[in-house]
Formats: structure tokens, C-alpha cells, sequence
């Protein structure tokens, strides 16, 4: 079990397990207030479809191709309060891209991203971490496909993999509008970078938080305090 606030997850059956990364972006997807419709790419347990349908009145779409990943995460919204407003759906993005009609006013994904590296005996564990079955260039036409007219895109991913998006993104007029730079510590590199992507160009909005030095910082427990239990060290 995985324990916020207002709710918890259950993460043992699917592919990949909650984790920094996932925590991060549902914290940091801005969302606006009248919001009514969000897609979470590649759901998992649900993680970040359960924090963003915590704080917001918005129906919840979550998607992933893993099996296991969706009946876990089906399991999880039975104990979730707000359970009448969100769903799950086993399928790809590609795939539901092209058979929906609907457009979302938020989209977010903590997206497979490794390339061309060594790969877990475990199928589905590969699906999870590398972008075999999700490329950036699929990814982001989908988005494209999906996304409102003033909808917003959220996802994190390494610095290099974020370049790459950026370069497809620019191919469908989607322009980066947000960025936040993350360091682990602050003798560490950089290691993941969150953009928001909107289709009406403005002038990117650009800052930095590190995680950790010593306890956790003031940046980071002003972004995840309404999420999780932690102390402002």
C-alpha cells in the first residue's frame, strides 16, 4: 500500500510501482479550476488519476496497456471517495486515440522513456520502463489527436528525453509553457524535468527544485503537502 492524505493505492500487481516521479507530476500539473475532463497515459495502479481527481471536480480517464496495471487500479478506486468520477480503460493510447471521440482538457503521463537499453526477462515490467510500445513520435500524436483546444499536456522525463519530446511537440505546434527542473540533491545533476505543453505559444515559465538536501526541502513540501504526510525539514 501506497498511503496519501486523502486516499491510498494498492501496488503490487502492475508493471511499474509508484514512485518519485509519479507523486511529482500529480503535484505539479497545474490544472485549472473549471476543469472537467483529465486522461492519465499509462495509469499504472492510478496513482496520479486518484491525486488529480482528489483536487479537482474533474471525470478522470485513466489508460494503460498493461492488464494488471488496470485491474489494480480498478480494485483501487473501489475505496476511493470520488470513485463515480473516475475510470479505467485497458488499452493503448494509439489505439484509443483513434476511437475516441472525446477531447481532454488536461492530459498527463509519467511515459516508458528508456531507449535501446538492456531489458527485464519480465514483458511487462519492459512495457512499463521502455518506450517500445509507446515511442515519443506515437506519443505525442496522440496527444495531439487528444488534447483540447486550450488543453494542457503535462509529463516528466530525463533531461535528454525531454529535449527529444520538445522537438516533436514543436512539429504539432504544442509549445512548452512550463518547466521545472528537478535535482535529487544539490550536489546532484539534473535528473527529470516536468513541462506543461499548451497550443497557444507564451513565454515559457522556468524554475528549479531540489528534493533533498539533508531532510527534504521548503520547495518540495510546498509541492506535495496536500498530498502526502511528510515533515518541512
Amino acid at each position: 500500500m501506497f498511503y496519501f492524505k486523502q486516499f491510498s493505492v494498492r501496488n503490487s500487481e502492475g508493471a511499474m510501482k509508484v514512485g518519485t516521479d509519479a507523486v511529482m507530476l500529480g503535484a505539479w500539473m497545474p490544472v485549472p479550476d473549471d476543469c472537467k475532463t483529465i486522461l492519465d497515459i499509462g495509469c499504472g495502479c492510478g496513482v496520479i488519476s486518484f491525486m488529480l481527481a482528489s483536487i479537482t471536480n474533474a471525470h478522470v480517464t485513466g489508460i494503460d496497456i498493461d492488464e494488471k496495471s488496470i485491474e489494480e487500479a480498478n480494485k483501487n478506486a473501489e475505496e476511493f471517495t470520488w470513485k463515480n468520477r473516475i475510470q479505467f480503460i485497458w488499452d493503448s493510447v494509439q489505439n484509443f486515440s483513434q476511437k475516441t471521440t472525446q477531447k481532454f482538457e488536461v492530459i498527463v503521463t509519467n511515459p516508458p522513456f528508456f531507449e535501446n537499453s538492456l531489458k527485464s526477462p519480465e514483458k511487462s515490467r519492459n512495457r512499463a520502463r521502455h518506450n517500445d510500445s509507446l515511442p515519443f513520435e506515437e506519443l505525442i500524436t496522440a496527444v495531439d489527436v487528444l488534447l483540447s483546444e486550450n488543453g494542457r499536456f503535462g509529463i516528466i522525463l530525463p533531461p535528454e528525453q525531454a529535449e527529444k519530446l520538445e522537438e516533436l511537440a514543436l512539429r504539432k505546434s504544442l509549445y512548452a509553457t512550463k518547466k521545472t527542473s528537478l535535482f535529487p540533491t544539490p550536489k546532484k545533476k539534473l535528473n527529470r524535468i516536468l513541462t506543461m505543453y499548451e497550443r497557444n505559444y507564451a513565454v515559457c515559465e522556468k524554475d528549479n527544485t531540489i528534493i533533498r538536501d539533508g531532510g527534504y526541502t521548503k520547495e518540495y513540501y510546498m509541492l506535495v503537502k496536500n498530498f502526502l504526510k511528510i515533515t518541512n525539514e
